[in-house]
């Protein structure tokens, strides 16, 4: 498992799990696909197998002679010094000598190594499939021998003949690693059987030593593409944890709670993620700010926007201060949710963000800034409501003792408001008439 696997790898990688599993990752079709067997049914080496227990396999004693030992000693050094064509002169003529089965597989073995060197697959798959044939090596090499014929069919994309290889390399493996599983899962994958691949896949990434960032997302790929929103939420947690900068882990880990109807844990999915500085796409600092102003948590949505206004990630456009703006109200701090609209409106032009200001200086008692802002509102000229600032101006002179100008400001309402503002306006005109004569 030294020389091939290294290729077998590559190929897995560049090919199969980068290719596939990414472009999957956010698909919602539904294979309606079941699980082909059951613990059951599965003898005792299966790899899926709860308790395996691998086979023993029979050994024999290797037999070579003086002469072909010393003719393979020629033939390593000739290949260690990259002369693979003498190497391959040499192994081809030593199989027309008087040899025993074991040596010949041994041939076949070295063969397999050059024809690989070569980039001669199918030449290399010719030749271990003859020496695993013989089955005489020891268990150790004819196990590397099937492992790595196994790797080559699947760099052949011949998923038959990979998992046929691989099953008799489990049988005789009493501790499979990682990438035995893996090759099996990916085989599967690829025949179209996303579910049978599946407990491999996830067993090649429990086993692993290192995780692996490929085969989590080929696992996460196939529990999205069967709505297995709880399982890929445990995947997701681990991935995470592996790389807590990948910023599409925290929002997968989002979505794949909202598909759950977990609001709260995908708005702590994103929370955590941003505290781990790695949120940073607009769209879903947006999200994060919505979620947590939507699960009334509008002083965490207030200071998302401003921090990220402040440093740049967020435009400072209508949609953002707004958000901000919202938030800042929702929090009840008023002298942040002004000095948004003291931005926002002269921007847009908007007299009833003025509105909105003489409302919140109103929370305030600040009668003197409620007169500005109304005065600010005016002469907008584009006001919705025109009769609710004229009450809230009328408000803030009568506060001030300014009677003259606060029974106009009612006046005003009188005419220009709705039917609501009058009868207001009529009722602070006459308590406003009384306070005036007292």
């Amino acid at each position: 498992m030294t020389l091939i696997n290294t290729t077998m790898t590559s190929v897995l990688h560049n090919k199969t799990i980068h290719a596939l599993a990414l472009s999957m990752l956010w698909s919602t079709v539904f294979l309606g696909i079941t699980e082909t067997f059951s613990a059951e049914k599965l003898p005792s080496y299966h790899p899926l197998t709860e308790e395996r227990t691998a086979l023993e396999r029979r050994s024999t004693a290797p037999q070579m002679n003086y002469n072909v030992n010393k003719k393979f000693e020629s033939v390593a050094e000739r290949f260690g010094n990259g002369d693979l064509e003498g190497a391959m002169k040499s192994l081809q003529s030593m199989l027309n000598w008087n040899i025993n089965d074991y040596e010949r597989a041994v041939i076949y073995q070295f063969m397999g190594f050059v024809y690989v060197q070569q980039n001669n697959i199918d030449m290399a798959i010719e030749v271990f499939r003859k020496c695993t044939d013989l089955d005489i090596l020891s268990t150790s090499q004819h196990q590397s021998t099937v492992f790595n014929l196994a790797s080559l069919y699947g760099s052949r994309e011949d998923w038959d003949s990979t998992i046929s290889r691989l099953m008799q390399w489990f049988k005789y493996a009493s501790d499979p690693v990682a990438e035995a599983y893996i090759m099996m899962g990916i085989a599967y994958f690829q025949k179209g059987d996303p579910l049978t691949a599946l407990p491999y896949i996830h067993i090649a990434n429990i086993k692993s030593k290192k995780p692996q960032e490929s085969w989590h997302q080929l696992e996460l790929a196939i529990l999205f593409l069967n709505k297995r929103f709880e399982a890929a939420v445990e995947i997701l947690k681990r991935m995470a944890t592996y790389w807590p900068d990948k910023e599409k882990y925290w929002e997968t880990m989002a979505g794949a709670y909202m598909e759950l109807q977990k609001d709260p844990d995908a708005l702590s999915a994103l929370t955590l993620g941003y505290k781990n500085n790695a949120i940073s796409k607009k769209e879903t600092l947006e999200n994060l700010a919505r979620l947590s102003l939507y699960l009334e948590i509008p002083y965490q949505a207030a200071t998302i926007v401003e921090e990220n206004i402040n440093n740049g990630s967020l435009e400072k456009n209508e949609k953002n201060l707004k958000l901000l703006l919202g938030a800042w109200t929702a929090a009840r701090e008023f002298d942040q949710a002004i000095e948004v609209i003291n931005v926002l409106a002269p921007m847009i032009n908007d007299g009833d963000l003025y509105i909105q200001k003489a409302m919140l200086l109103n929370e305030k008692g600040d009668w003197e800034g409620i007169k500005l802002a109304a005065s600010q509102a005016l002469n907008t000229g584009n006001l919705k409501k025109p009769g609710d600032i004229y009450i809230l101006m009328g408000m803030a002179q009568t506060e001030l003792e300014e009677y003259v100008q606060a029974i106009n400001s009612f006046e005003k309402a009188v005419e220009l408001g709705t039917d609501g503002n009058k009868r207001n306006a009529e009722a602070w005109i006459e308590y406003v008439t009384d306070r005036k004569g007292s």
